[in-house]
């Protein structure tokens, strides 16, 4: 399953009022927990409606978010440039494990939604793709 595809989950959960829902197969399960505090289930749709709607690039994981490669120290990408579907656009630092940041398609790169060295968990945006 697609972090795209949960996302989609996420949205028709929230409208049908579902708050929890466990999926398993061979090698994957997921348990999806919608919770609200204080804000009414149209309110939880609406905002996981916009963040599904997000087209540009997500954290694949944990971590700290490098614009600048720890190893070389030149950036990985500038904005604007040109970036093709699974080009890496940043690095994902969690310890000494570097993990890349790929464009999920063809575009232009906009700013950074994020500052470098910044915490970031699985599914924060970091790019616009224009």
């Amino acid at each position: 399953m697609t972090a795209e595809e949960i996302e989609k989950l996420a949205v028709w959960c929230a409208a049908a009022g579902v708050s929890e829902i466990e999926l398993a197969e061979a090698g994957f399960s997921l348990c999806l927990r919608i919770q609200s505090a204080n804000a009414s289930s149209a309110a939880v749709s609406d905002r996981l409606r916009t963040e599904a709607v997000f087209k540009g690039v997500r954290a694949p994981g944990v971590g700290v978010f490098r614009l600048v490669h720890p190893t070389t120290g030149h950036p990985v990408v500038e904005r604007g440039q040109s970036v093709r579907k699974g080009e890496t656009v940043g690095v994902l630092q969690t310890g000494p494990c570097l993990k890349a940041v790929v464009a999920p398609a063809d575009g232009a790169l906009g700013a950074a939604l994020v500052e470098e060295g910044t915490v970031v968990g699985y599914g924060t945006p970091l790019y616009e793709l224009l």
